[in-house]
């Protein structure tokens, strides 16, 4: 991503890539099933999308010097907007996968954040069109907090904000190619605005920021489509790869220790353990409560068995709310 200064200083994010044109740069990283063949159906049925593959993995290997896992979670996304949206019109199916495929474009990128000045006027005239346009009627408060937004805890903050910075950024990507109408642009833009609602925790880090209770509604709006719903989802499911929640060392146990403080492995697995059964009951979707009980039930005996409980306790009533989160 490069910066250009126009103006009276005002920050315009332009963002350029390049497609291979070979079909093989999601190649280098390993995806399981069921995975990896929802992604080959998706491109067998729609072989426009690896262009937009192409120019995530690039982006992505750009921003970070270990790329894998990010490259993997977009990935996995988009194979369940695949799996989710196979009852819709093609025509959305595409817009679906494609939203996911780009959903997450500018969460490294170190200069998309709303205290830059010039970020939060490009950001904030993108959704006005949007408003305009007819979106985000269902969150009426959406936006209409500066104070909150500007927040350096809030604005400042990658993971609270890339659903906006990465609309922006998505939305160049796909108009650079050609294949998708303005209309759809929006769509795609709207959708991944709101496909960050589902996580409560963020909705309680920018509560906590602002000091006030409900602050979250200026930054997250609610998934109003079809498609945006897929887009939450779709984001929500990926995090319940067992993999990634129960072994030592693994992704949601690292986080536990060092964002929520966990000071041995039955504290990681109550932390866990919460975290989960609220992320949980977060979908929208009818299929994407299928696939989170799915795999809920997978790592649930497995997070159980870390806090030395038995099969038929319940980890709330025996040991409370984590205190982190009380």
């Amino acid at each position: 991503m490069k910066s250009i200064c126009i103006g009276m200083g005002i920050l315009l994010m332009v963002f350029s890539f390049e497609g291979t044109g070979s079909g093989q740069m999601q190649s280098k990283f390993d995806l399981p099933e069921p995975y990896l063949n929802w992604e080959k159906a998706y491109l067998a049925e729609f072989p426009d999308l690896q262009r937009l593959m192409d120019a995530m993995i690039s982006t992505t290997a750009e921003q970070l010097k270990k790329p894998g896992e990010d490259i993997l979670h977009n990935r996995v996304c988009s194979s369940l907007a695949h799996e989710m949206a196979k009852n819709l019109p093609p025509k959305e199916r595409r817009l679906a996968i494609a939203t996911d495929i780009l959903h997450n474009i500018a969460k490294e990128e170190p200069v998309a954040v709303l205290t830059d000045p010039g970020v939060f006027n490009y950001t904030a005239g993108m959704v006005k069109a949007l408003q305009e346009a007819g979106y985000f009627k269902s969150s009426p408060r959406f936006w209409g907090d500066e104070a909150v937004l500007k927040n350096p805890k809030v604005g400042g903050n990658r993971a609270l904000v890339h659903h906006l910075t990465g609309a922006l950024k998505a939305a160049q990507i796909a108009g650079e190619t050609g294949w998708f109408s303005q209309e759809e642009i929006r769509s795609m833009q709207a959708a991944i605005i709101q496909h960050s609602t589902g996580y409560w925790y963020f909705r309680a880090m920018v509560d906590s920021a602002a000091g006030k209770k409900d602050a979250w509604q200026a930054v997250f709006p609610e998934p109003e489509s079809e498609i945006a719903r897929i887009a939450h989802d779709a984001d929500l499911i990926s995090q319940f790869v067992p993999e990634s929640v129960v072994p030592e060392g693994s992704k949601w146990r690292d986080l536990a220790k060092k964002r929520w403080g966990a000071k041995n492995k039955v504290e990681e697995g109550h932390i866990v353990y919460y975290v989960f059964l609220r992320l949980f009951e977060e979908a929208k979707t009818e299929r994407g409560k299928e696939l989170a009980r799915e795999k809920w039930e997978q790592i649930r005996p497995e997070l159980i068995k870390l806090m030395n409980l038995g099969p038929g306790q319940d980890p709330i009533k025996v040991l409370g709310i984590p205190k982190i989160f009380q």
